[in-house]
């Protein structure tokens, strides 16, 4: 294709056909030999574009019209679907999107990391409903009045009738008592498994006067709304508690409302079983040693769910609000009082301090690492490769650092022998990746 100027790119339409999904969740079709990188597409679409931006090697495009569906394209189970930028891929019925995603998690490995790993490649499996999963949610304000989330591609807030991946308590009760509030810039909302939910309120200081008059007419013992335990304006209380409880695979975590926790219950129930189960294989071996280093530990999901496999727990993380969670939760949890020591810092910081034990007794432990989207990053592979734990156990956001990371690990002498894809946020193209790797020496 020639490359269009920047003068003349929204000018260029092209009549494409659509390969594949990428990272990302945008569709890949090629003209004369060049990418275009097509959203909201599906495989097999045959499909009229514009281009919006040209660069050198590739293009991006908007869909102007679908001529012909490719066999995987589904009816969007939500009316706001291509105007609200939550969730870009509900095109595809849920059995393809998750296809897609394997095939995205064995690309990247393959361009990224040099690795082909179609024969250990596993999952994703339609745990936990294709809807209804998420357990919360971050809406902003609208110039209408109603709140909502940003449209696609821009700052503009698309106004929220109804949400189909959050729950019905969602959707019945929380939406609806929000439009009676006075409007602020943001709200989020997180909810437990049991239906409570906690409300975080961000915006001006003069709306928290006029929030405090309506509160203080409510009934005194009761709360504001069905199920709501707290609300927070601008991270600060004002009513209630500022924490949730979650219940997962057999424990109890407080997570604050400025602390991190899983989006889906169900597939945070998944990926525990399923690292048990690997470390049971690697523990029946013989090779599980005594030491559990939980790196980017959050508020202790793993610390908690496998200490009863380990004599020792190392856990590090540096948000401050993550720590304090953790620290509480490791208290109040048998299991793990007593073997669990938190460390704030950051992984590089901690790691890298000698006075966390001998370098020796690293080589035979175990080492779970759930970092954010940028991955372990340079200085963070660089110190736990230092360290050579036996096993390194990823839990990654993102198929692309995790493909990096993993290449660091073998180049390291490390060798991958698990890799799970599991489906914690349907019907959009975020894909969530467990891999177990030892090292051969």
């Amino acid at each position: 294709m020639t490359e269009p100027t920047p003068t003349d790119t929204g000018s260029v339409e092209l009549i494409l056909r659509i390969e594949k999904l990428l990272t990302g969740g945008a569709g890949l079709a090629r003209h004369e030999g060049q990418a275009v990188f097509v959203p909201l597409t599906a495989p097999g679409d045959q499909v009229r574009v514009r281009i919006t931006k040209a660069k050198k090697g590739f293009a991006e495009a908007e869909l102007l019209e679908i001529l012909e569906p490719g066999p995987g394209r589904t009816e969007p189970p939500c009316g706001h679907y291509g105007d609200c930028g939550g969730c870009d891929l509900q095109h595809l019925a849920p059995a393809e999107q998750r296809l897609a995603k394997a095939a995205i998690v064995a690309d990247c490995f393959q361009r990224l990391g040099k690795l082909d790993v179609t024969d250990l490649l596993a999952g994703p499996e339609p745990t936990g409903g294709d809807l209804g999963h998420r357990n919360r949610i971050r809406l902003f304000a609208s110039p209408m009045g109603p709140y909502g989330l940003m449209r696609r591609g821009t700052h503009d807030v698309v106004p929220l009738d109804t949400c189909p991946v959050m729950p019905e308590r969602f959707n019945a009760d929380i939406l609806p008592w929000l439009r009676m509030l006075p409007p602020v810039e943001q709200v989020t909302v997180r909810l437990d498994r049991g239906g409570n939910w906690l409300l975080s309120v961000f915006g001006p200081p003069a709306r928290l006067r006029l929030l405090k008059k309506i509160l203080a007419g409510l009934p005194e013992d009761g709360p504001p709304a069905p199920g709501c335990v707290g609300i927070l304006f601008n991270n600060l209380p004002l009513w209630g508690r500022d924490y949730l409880v979650h219940e997962v695979a057999g424990h109890k975590f407080r997570v604050s409302a400025r602390s991190f926790f899983q989006g889906n219950f169900a597939v945070t129930e998944e990926a525990v079983a399923t690292i048990r189960s690997w470390l049971e294989e690697v523990r029946d071996a013989g090779r599980l040693g005594p030491l559990l280093g939980d790196i980017f530990c959050g508020v202790g999901l793993f610390s908690l769910a496998l200490a009863h496999m380990f004599g020792e727990v190392v856990a590090i993380d540096a948000d401050s609000h993550a720590v304090r969670d953790a620290e509480n939760n490791v208290k109040r949890d048998p299991a793990a009082r007593g073997k669990v020591t938190i460390h704030k810092g950051s992984a590089a910081q901690v790691l890298g301090n000698e006075n966390l034990g001998a370098p020796g007794r690293w080589r035979e432990a175990c080492c779970v690492v759930d970092p954010p989207r940028a991955g372990l990053g340079k200085d963070g592979a660089t110190v736990l490769l230092a360290r050579a734990p036996r096993q390194i156990l990823f839990m990654s956001c993102d198929p692309a650092t995790l493909a990096r990371d993993t290449a660091a690990c073998i180049a390291a002498g490390y060798e991958l022998k698990k890799l799970r894809v599991l489906d914690m946020f349907p019907q959009t193209s975020h894909i969530e990746t467990l891999a177990l790797l030892e090292r051969t020496n």
